[in-house]
């Protein structure tokens, strides 16, 4: 495993409640006036997060057909507080436009085939990592982050991992100085939330703290099995 600096999805399969999010996520890969930076070094509470390079997996379908995922293991350790609540969030973002929420519809026989491969059971399935996370390294928890490999010819991908920080800013307009707004949105529908009175409900652009892993792989569908990997860059974004 590689140690990051001190510093993941919605990882959950399924959701029981639905989650209020803003309708707007900023991208801060590309910085705008309106868009703050990270802290060069963050006052808030944060988790250790470690991490393996993606590698693929075949998992043979019900039908006979082969499906590939990516899959990539990962701890999260608290050394900050007596306990801090994990929430993972990973998105993943391909140069083709394709943008997937780790683990998100993958069956869990994948979780259990990449399991079994790496002999380890302290690997925890993406449902059972949100949570309270007590202080101490017995207490840290470790899980994988799977998505479907593309159909696609793929040749970079950048793995955004929230969850990890607790450091929020809010964006602000340049002109007036005052927060932007924008609707609340049912994560689970994509809809707006509407209040009493028939209108949508409204909050502040608040971005968090995010890691993000760009990979580049230069193999093709044809080379599913071995695909070469490289890490171009890591580095803290908000979104």
């Amino acid at each position: 495993m590689k140690r990051l600096l001190p510093a993941v999805l919605c990882a959950v399969t399924l959701c029981a409640a639905p989650v209020l999010a803003p309708a707007f996520a900023q991208d801060a890969d590309a910085p705008t006036d309106v868009t703050p930076q990270p802290d060069a070094v963050t006052q808030d509470w944060s988790f250790d997060f470690e991490y393996t390079t993606p590698e693929t997996i075949a998992i043979e379908n019900p039908d006979g057909s082969i499906q590939w995922y990516w899959y990539m293991t990962y701890k999260v350790t608290n050394f900050e507080a007596d306990e801090l609540f994990f929430d993972p969030r990973i998105v993943i973002h391909s140069d083709n436009g394709e943008i997937v929420t780790a683990n998100l519809g993958i069956d869990a026989t994948v979780f259990k085939e990449v399991r079994n491969l790496l002999e380890n059971p302290l690997l925890r399935a993406p449902v059972e990592m949100p949570g309270r996370v007590f202080k101490g390294k017995d207490y840290a928890r470790q899980s994988a982050i799977i998505w479907k490999v593309s159909d696609e010819d793929i040749d970079n991908f950048k793995v955004f991992v929230g969850g990890i920080y607790g450091e929020t800013k809010f964006v602000t307009d340049p002109s007036t100085g005052e927060p932007i707004m924008v609707p609340v949105i049912d994560a689970l529908t994509g809809e707006p939330v509407k209040g009493a009175d028939g209108q949508p409900l409204m909050q502040p652009l608040q971005l968090k703290r995010t890691r993000m892993m760009h990979y580049k792989t230069p193999g093709t569908t044809e080379s599913q099995q071995d695909p070469s990997i490289q890490l171009v860059e890591e580095k803290d974004v908000l979104r």
